[in-house]
């Protein structure tokens, strides 16, 4: 079913304040949401969820959103979140689009794909080629256990931002 200009426009709307919402949590609330030295990155597995099923445009839109909102409260990367969760939900798309069908499982293999490889990378990036004393240990109790508690949550994320993708894109169900 074809969504109508101003249904796109609060489908949209909403899904932005999600996003804003998972930055609020993620970004003020984290020490709550710390396991250990492990925090969860909400914004990450968010973006990816909410871009799968929507065009490759809207969801690198989408990822640039949830990026640049970290980007502005991170004092170090200076682009790299919006650039990586553009490219990751542009891609998770792409790939629904051409090859595979959005499922659950594809949904949480691209969320955890699109997690690990952002702890890896910023942690190549920032940590290891930055030069800082430490950059195994910091791999071993931060980035691999962020990594993991992420994932793990991303099922909870799902099950939250599925009823909602279902209702904003009036999403008929057939019940037989």
């Amino acid at each position: 079913m074809e969504l109508t200009k101003k249904e796109r426009t609060i489908k949209y709307g909403v899904y932005a304040a999600v996003l804003l919402l998972a930055a609020l949590l993620q970004n003020v609330l984290s020490l709550r949401f710390s396991i250990g030295s492990a925090h969860c990155l909400i914004v990450v597995p968010t973006a990816v969820l909410l871009g799968i099923n929507e065009d490759e445009k809207t969801a690198a839109l989408f990822g640039l959103l949830g990026g640049a909102v970290l980007d502005m409260t991170s004092a170090q990367t200076k682009g790299f979140n919006s650039i990586y969760l553009m490219l990751a939900c542009y891609l998770a798309s792409v790939l629904v689009t051409f090859i595979f069908r959005s499922t659950p499982v594809y949904d949480l293999l691209a969320a955890a794909l699109a997690v690990i490889g952002y702890c890896a990378l910023y942690w190549l990036c920032f940590v290891l080629i930055g030069g800082s004393e430490g950059a195994g240990t910091a791999l071993v109790r931060f980035y691999l256990p962020t990594a993991v508690y992420t994932i793990l949550v991303a099922p909870l994320l799902r099950l939250a931002l599925k009823p909602l993708e279902k209702r904003l894109n009036k999403t008929e169900t057939i019940h037989e």
